[in-house]
């Protein structure tokens, strides 16, 4: 028997803490500082969409989607709204991608389906298409809470044994020679075999007490809601316009919109308050930057916001890395030191397959083989002396990018 501290309860270290308590082979304590999933997990947008251009990524976000239907089963209650997401191009290159997303979701027995432009105008009649419009559709996509799957993993864990201490700060680690024996808080000390260290951006300054360096910034991730409107049914389904990366899905009849701006407001990780709620950006402090620079893209694609009425902004951060993958694995010369934490925005929709896989990991367990930590480990930007100064504005811009980039959920 394992006994195993995770440091960190946002989805994902509860994501870990469920698989691994599970396995009957561990025995998991989770240490959260403040309340559980109370930090960047409850800010997301959340949604779960399956498009992936990568076949291992896609592995990581069907596990999501198959551990909350188990979920479901087990419990007899609905977790997850799937209303289905389309993705839209209309320019004829962008169609490979999509093609890209159709053969790895039928490789994975997924529906995924093509629809044209009259198609697409029947479903969205709010939307403005451009000529020769293709949009993929999946089906069983859809969004969820993120703060009731954090609960729901946090709950399983628990009923099979895991033990959850919300306000417990750790003050360090005791280690010799890259072997971690001990997890010291404030009050108490926990002898351990494994540590998992999912603290999300705070993770950062912690680490770097014992030379660990996490190659990830902290960046702004926001969205939009407006009031409710006529065109926008309860049970609409999620548009990602793949060409100007922007998202929409309902929110009770309001439309929730989202675009990947360019300012790239990011904030060092040393400057985080306990309560990430409280964390702002001078810069852009709410949002108007970044809504005037994509506003005449906007109202061209989505001419119903010229008469809304914008009645909440929602903005919190995420941990992207510069190439928009997770972190997952050990550092280099850690022996039971193991990170999950850069998930660039898609933490809820990769938690199950990410919790799934960290604990095959640590348990030597190789039946999960098709989930594969190797291309997301903490070495791949460098190490040693090539490794970046992952606290310089110039790695933190990189990152940033990452999001005013991105494609997917």
């Amino acid at each position: 028997m394992k006994h195993v501290i995770i440091i960190g309860g946002g989805i994902l270290g509860l994501s870990c803490a469920y698989y691994l308590q599970r396995s009957g082979q561990a025995q998991v304590t989770v240490l959260e500082a403040g309340e559980f999933a109370a930090g960047t997990t409850s800010q997301a947008a959340a949604l779960l969409t399956r498009a992936r251009a990568d076949l291992n990524a896609s592995h990581f976000v069907a596990e999501t989607h198959d551990i909350i239907k188990r979920f479901e089963r087990e419990r007899n209650e609905s977790l997850m709204q799937r209303s289905g997401c389309w993705h839209l191009v209309d320019d004829g290159c962008a169609t490979d991608t999509l093609n890209r997303y159709q053969e790895i979701a039928l490789s994975q027995g997924t529906t995924a389906g093509f629809h044209n432009d009259e198609s697409i105008q029947a479903q969205f009649p709010w939307l403005n298409l451009k000529a020769n419009a293709t949009a993929l559709e999946y089906d069983d996509d859809g969004f969820i809470d993120p703060y009731l799957l954090a609960v729901v993993y946090m709950q399983q864990a628990k009923n099979s044994g895991a033990r959850l201490l919300a306000n417990t700060r750790v003050t360090a680690l005791q280690a010799e020679n890259g072997t971690i024996c001990a997890v010291r808080s404030n009050d108490e000390t926990f002898k351990c075999d494994d540590v998992i260290l999912a603290a999300g951006p705070w993770g950062k300054s912690f680490a770097r007490q014992y030379g660990v360096s996490l190659p990830m910034a902290t960046v702004r991730s926001h969205y939009w809601i407006t009031n409710p409107q006529d065109q926008i049914t309860r049970d609409m389904p999620m548009l990602i316009d793949q060409a100007n990366g922007f998202y929409f899905r309902s929110e009770n009849g309001a439309l929730l919109f989202g675009v990947r701006d360019s300012l790239g407001c990011y904030t060092n990780a040393e400057q985080l308050p306990d309560d990430i709620h409280a964390l702002g950006f001078p810069e852009d402090p709410q949002g108007w930057a970044a809504l005037e620079e994509n506003w005449q893209a906007l109202i061209e694609r989505c001419p119903l916001l010229e008469q809304a009425q914008l009645s909440h902004y929602i903005a919190g951060v995420s941990s992207y890395t510069p190439d928009g993958k997770p972190l997952l694995g050990k550092p280099q010369g850690w022996k039971n030191l193991n990170v999950v934490a850069g998930c660039s925005g898609a933490g809820i929709a990769w938690s199950g397959g990410i919790g799934k896989a960290m604990a095959a990991s640590i348990l030597d367990d190789t039946s999960t083989e098709r989930l594969d930590i190797a291309p997301y480990g903490l070495g791949r930007f460098g190490q040693g002396a090539a490794a970046p100064d992952v606290f310089s504005d110039e790695f933190q811009q990189q990152c940033a990018l990452a999001r005013s980039q991105k494609k997917t959920g």
